[in-house]
């Protein structure tokens, strides 16, 4: 069969690409201001509508100019405008090809990575486990490219804790492949083995996660020098889990080659020199080296800045702990200035109703009470509380959790008077759910009493309306029915995690990934550093939930959800997720005491028409 073009389609393509050439050779160079980005997707655009003109709309050329399209916008970071040119390629593609082609699969992997940048979490995961068995019917099963399939596919089911298990079979699956295809010293060998590193670390197996970024470290200084970011990443990683372990003399000067190597690319890559930075200052505060973190936090706050808008979720984190660092040295003007700041990006991100508000309300309503802003204090209480028992809704054990550990921290700090508002109300939400007799909540009441017993601090500001203590035995003495079966609660409630994700690529592994927006008060009665600085342990399942969707922060989709499900009398809560640029809003009901609840939640949800795919698994808490 001739296969070469007539002289027409000859003529088109070269047009095509000069089109594209002009669209897409910028993306290597400098980066592209607002208007030569509009000016280059325009150019590609018309690329498009020439091309559906001349060879009709389900041409295999139509389907390649709507790639490049789709390519540009991904490389701008363009996600949700990529959705469209994608699902028109696969359309095209599949026709021609048939659903098993290579071509499709990758068409389908770009049309995932996508629909996870714009919060459809579960359409993006279907789509990669479509890749992944298309690829092993077409290329087989020890395909270097089913490997890379897999890899992707593992790097989203990290994000859900009854999956994970199966996201490190995955990888150890692919590893393999990559070694015996590749070769065992091969980059993309060495970012496998990252990414099995953190969902070990997501599964709580610090050591097993350790080894595996020991791996990636001695293949990237082999393959790369010692002085490549990729290393820095290795290094930023192996510091990390020192940190967990509280090995600081090992840790420590892992993390700082990782910040001198990453000097050396401030200009290029200030994202990841801010990371190292952030990763150092963690560790220095964890030894109580808060004068020595101080300017690193400062510095990542200026290198975030450079980066994005000053109005950015991405500065929420480290906006707060600098904050916090402040509030611990008694600087109250500085850390309220900047946790002013961070609730005015949260408001504009997150919902009125987000613990992200609450958090920061209660810092707010902290200072205020200490310089003696008693009535402003007094409000913003409130709103904390308020904003609490709404992102919690029938959450009682995650509500209580929150509730005790901000009152533990008033407590402790002389603000006993407002600290016993909190511990009351974490107490009347404990008995109203569970009964005051059920053995767990009564552990909780008893470490709650214990701590209102303790002396607290002298007060830089007495409050002269006390608190009547005599409430909570009030409380106690109060007639309560518990229910017939409710899930075991622990000391130490929260709602589950959503592990940390990795950015998806084609067939290849991207750096990068997910952390988590920091939602609880900063201290303890017995800890002197905030909750995430604490090394973490083993999660342990506490109750089923099920996972409704995720959403783009600018949408209103999560609220909308969230209120059709609480109308529903459903348990219902929502988790914030940040993947570097990217923030989630994920939906979430539960927690229920047994699967068949949870399942039968998920079905009732169904029905309702919004949510496709609710996916069932384990709460954990870490």
């Amino acid at each position: 069969m001739n296969r070469t073009l007539p002289s027409m389609h000859r003529s088109w393509l070269l047009n095509l690409f000069f089109w594209c050439f002009l669209g897409l050779s910028s993306l290597h160079g400098a980066e592209l201001k607002g208007s030569m980005v509009e000016q280059n997707a325009t150019r590609l655009e018309l690329a498009v509508m020439d091309a559906t003109q001349k060879f009709g709309p389900d041409n295999l050329i139509t389907a390649m100019t709507l790639m490049q399209l789709a390519d540009f916008h991904l490389a701008m970071g363009h996600d949700q405008k990529a959705d469209s040119p994608l699902t028109k390629a696969v359309a095209i593609l599949e026709k021609h090809h048939g659903p098993l082609h290579p071509e499709v699969a990758e068409a389908q992997t770009k049309l995932a990575r996508s629909r996870l940048h714009s919060g459809q979490f579960h359409a993006a995961r279907s789509l990669l486990e479509t890749v992944v068995t298309s690829l092993e019917k077409s290329l087989g099963t020890e395909h270097l490219h089913t490997a890379s399939a897999r890899i992707n596919l593992a790097r989203v089911q990290v994000a859900e804790p009854e999956l994970q298990a199966m996201a490190a079979n995955l990888v150890e699956n692919a590893l393999p492949i990559l070694t015996k295809r590749l070769w065992p010293e091969h980059p993309r060998v060495a970012e496998a083995n990252m990414l099995l590193a953190r969902i070990q670390l997501a599964r709580g197996e610090i050591e097993a996660a350790s080894r595996a970024a020991k791996r990636a470290l001695t293949i990237r200084e082999h393959a790369m020098g010692l002085d490549h970011p990729l290393v820095a990443e290795s290094l930023r990683e192996l510091g990390r889990y020192h940190l967990f372990r509280g090995e600081f003399t090992s840790g420590d000067p892992l993390l700082r080659r990782a910040v001198a190597i990453m000097e050396k690319f401030h200009d290029t890559a200030p994202l990841e020199l801010s990371e190292s930075l952030e990763r150092l200052a963690e560790s220095l505060i964890a030894q109580e080296r808060r004068q020595e973190a101080e300017p690193l936090l400062q510095r990542v706050l200026q290198l975030r800045e450079k980066t994005f808008d000053k109005e950015h979720p991405a500065l929420v984190k480290i906006l707060n702990d600098l904050a916090l660092l402040r509030f611990t040295r008694n600087d109250l003007p500085g850390a309220e200035t900047l946790f002013r700041r961070s609730l005015t990006v949260t408001e504009k991100h997150l919902s009125a109703d987000h613990l992200q508000v609450a958090f920061i309300s209660s810092h707010l309503a902290h200072i205020s009470w200490r310089q003696g802003r008693l009535t402003e204090a007094d409000s913003l209480f409130a709103r904390s509380m308020a904003s609490a028992e709404r992102f919690f809704a029938a959450d009682a054990l995650g509500l209580s959790d929150w509730l005790a550990r901000l009152g533990s921290f008033l407590h402790k700090d002389g603000a006993s008077a407002k600290a016993d508002l909190f511990f009351q109300r974490a107490i009347e939400v404990l008995v109203k759910a569970y009964g005051k007799d059920h053995p767990k909540v009564m552990k909780i009441i008893q470490a709650i009493q214990a701590v209102q017993k303790t002396t607290p601090a002298p007060s830089p500001n007495p409050d002269p309306r006390q608190t009547d203590h005599t409430q909570t035995s009030k409380i106690l003495n109060q007639p309560m029915t518990a229910p017939t079966s409710i899930p075991e609660p622990t000391l130490v409630i929260t709602p589950p995690t959503i592990t940390p994700l990795d950015p998806l690529s084609d067939v290849t592994v991207t750096p990068g990934e997910f952390s988590e927006v920091p939602i609880r008060p900063a201290w303890t009665p017995n800890q002197s550093e905030p909750e995430s600085r604490k090394p973490t342990q083993k999660s342990t399942p506490t109750g089923f939930i099920v996972h409704l969707s995720c959403f783009a922060l600018d949408s209103t989709l999560a609220t909308t959800l969230t209120e059709k499900i609480r109308a529903m009398n459903l348990p219902v809560y929502r988790k914030s997720i940040q993947n570097g640029t990217r923030h989630f809003e994920c939906v979430l009901s539960g927690p229920f005491a047994r699967r068949q609840e949870a399942l039968a939640a998920a079905k009732q949800i169904q029905k309702m028409g919004d949510v496709k795919n609710p996916l069932v698994g384990r709460e954990t808490n870490d």
